[in-house]
C-alpha cells in the first residue's frame, strides 16, 4: 500500500510541476521580461507608442487570446503620446483623438482627466475604442522594455505598444 500511495504521490507531483511549467511558458509572451522597468518616469516614455497586440485576459483554461485589431491599411492604428514637458498624454483611440494629464509620484504614472472627441464610427470601432479607453484609464501598471510598452490592466488585459519609428 506504501508503494501505491509513493507511485502516487510521484505521478501527481510530476505532473503538477509540468502543469506549473506550461502555465509559465504559456504566459511567458505576455509577463514583462526580468530587465523590464516596472513604472518608468514619463521623461522614459516621451515619444509615441503604437499598439501591437493586446492580449486578453485568460480564459478558463488559462489560455491568452489575442484581440483582433484594425491593420494599419484599414484605418489610424491606436497610439499613445507621452509628453513629459507638459505632463500630457494624447492620441488616437480608435475612433477619435484623446488627451489627458500625467501625474507621477513614487508609485509611478497616473492618467487623469481623459477627455476625447465625439466622431462617430462604425459599432466594432467604437467598441474597441471605448475598451481602450477604459484600459487607459484603469490600468494597474505600466512597464517598459527597451521599445515596448505594456500596459497591464486590473482585468489581466495587456496592451503591448512599440515605440513610433521601431515598428517591426
Amino acid at each position: 500500500m506504501a508503494q501505491i500511495r509513493n507511485l502516487h504521490f510521484s505521478r501527481l507531483a510530476r505532473i503538477s510541476g509540468l502543469g506549473v511549467f506550461g502555465v509559465l511558458v504559456g504566459c511567458a509572451h505576455v509577463l514583462p521580461p526580468c530587465n523590464a522597468k516596472t513604472s518608468p518616469p514619463a521623461i522614459e516614455l516621451s515619444g509615441t507608442w503604437v499598439l501591437e497586440r493586446w492580449s486578453l485576459a485568460p480564459n478558463s483554461k488559462g489560455e491568452v487570446r489575442p484581440r483582433p485589431l484594425p491593420t494599419a491599411t484599414d484605418t489610424q492604428t491606436i497610439a499613445i503620446q507621452f509628453d513629459a514637458r507638459t505632463n500630457s498624454v494624447s492620441g488616437f483611440s480608435g475612433c477619435n483623438r484623446f488627451t489627458a494629464q500625467i501625474t507621477e509620484d513614487q508609485r509611478g504614472i497616473s492618467i487623469e482627466k481623459i477627455a476625447s472627441t465625439r466622431t462617430a464610427c462604425s459599432a466594432d470601432r467604437m467598441e474597441l475604442e471605448s475598451a481602450f479607453l477604459y484600459q487607459l484609464n484603469d490600468y494597474q501598471r505600466l512597464v517598459r522594455d527597451d521599445d515596448r510598452l505594456l500596459l497591464i490592466g486590473r482585468d489581466q488585459n495587456v496592451l503591448r505598444f512599440v515605440q513610433s519609428g521601431k515598428l517591426r
